[in-house]
């Protein structure tokens, strides 16, 4: 994590605020880790299945049973995924539309007036 802060330190002079782990692994130290080096970790709320090979139809259904009550969702996607860029997510924009749901960064959504980006705490560097 130091040495990615390190290198978005070079490229966009920011820290993230958030992380997500990797696989949303958060056993052993991540946490703790995490909280450390001055990170916010999420994970999701609706996992779209893209990785696993679900269908854009698929994810949809997955999205339409969570439902559109409570405080919003932090879907899991990945946009290499080129059924989750051009079919899943045009979908998705549509019905949250639809459903009078907002799309918003993941700090809006928590409600964190600091925003997505903090100062750094590491150097910049030019690799990771």
């Amino acid at each position: 994590m130091q040495k990615l802060e390190g290198a978005l330190n070079k490229i966009i002079g920011k820290k993230p605020t958030y992380m997500r782990p990797p696989y949303l692994a958060t056993g052993g130290n991540v946490l703790s880790t995490m909280k450390t080096l001055g990170y916010r970790v999420i994970t999701d709320d609706i996992d779209s299945g893209d990785w696993n090979g679900l269908t854009a139809q698929q994810s949809e259904q997955r999205f339409q049973q969570a439902g559109t009550s409570g405080n919003g969702h932090i879907p899991l996607m990945h946009e290499v995924y080129a059924s989750t860029v051009n079919t899943l997510v045009p979908w998705l924009i549509t019905w949250a539309k639809q459903n009078n749901l907002r799309l918003v960064t993941v700090a809006e959504c928590l409600g964190d007036a600091g925003g997505a980006y903090t100062t750094p705490t590491v150097a910049a560097t030019s690799t990771c």
